[in-house]
């Protein structure tokens, strides 16, 4: 019997760097039952008391009804404009549990959405968002979180590498992530890009760079 997945959100803090993007990660521990030793982006499953907390969210009408097309939210329980909200919340939560990161709603920008194939015990669908942070910025991520041996800025090049020869364990949509920030290659061309998400569920991203999704009209 397949295993229905669990709604979650992992939040991408991304930066300029002297040999291209840098991005905040976290290096899991061995011990952890899902993505055991990998390298994440912080972020983790949507919990009850963050509808509440995205109902109280300052975030406009206009930004709300953006995310709702990006994400391409179908009603299933309750409404669109809540799931949105909701998302956004669960990704501010964790930012400031993992890395003591406190966000302002309106710079989480969507980006991506994965779904854990059938055949694992856990399954999630995971709404990535990017989250420009740049070096001047007051406000840092920190390593927190106990999930993770260590939590630090590295080069997106330098990622790839390692993972390559194996010396870090990269799941699947990180690495597909981690080389599309790569071939757009500075912060302004991955905020202006908006890309079409469209969910993917079978390990197999497509082409990338995507195309820049269509605004909603009125």
């Amino acid at each position: 019997m397949s295993v229905l997945p669990r709604p979650a959100v992992s939040v991408i803090p991304l930066r300029d760097g002297a040999r291209g993007p840098e991005v905040f990660v976290q290096h899991r521990q061995q011990t952890m039952d899902f993505a055991a030793g990998a390298v994440v982006f912080p972020g983790g499953r949507c919990d009850p008391d963050d509808v509440a907390k995205g109902a109280d969210l300052a975030l406009s009408s206009a930004t709300v009804a953006d995310h709702v097309h990006r994400w391409r939210l179908v009603p299933v329980d309750g409404d669109r404009a809540v799931d949105a909200r909701t998302l956004v919340a669960t990704g501010l939560r964790e930012l400031v549990e993992e890395t003591g990161l406190v966000a302002e709603p309106e710079a989480l920008l969507p980006w991506d959405r994965w779904v854990t194939p059938e055949g694992p015990p856990k399954r999630f669908d995971v709404s990535f968002y990017v989250l420009p942070v740049p070096h001047a910025s007051a406000r840092q991520p920190a390593h927190l979180t106990s999930e993770a041996v260590d939590s630090r800025w590295e080069a997106v090049a330098d990622l790839l590498a390692a993972g390559r020869d194996g010396s870090v364990r990269l799941m699947t949509p990180t690495r597909v992530i981690l080389q599309e920030l790569l071939d757009l290659g500075t912060v302004a061309a991955v905020t202006r890009l908006r890309p079409v998400i469209t969910g993917v569920r079978d390990d197999r991203p497509g082409w990338r760079p995507r195309a820049t999704d269509v605004a909603p009209q009125g």
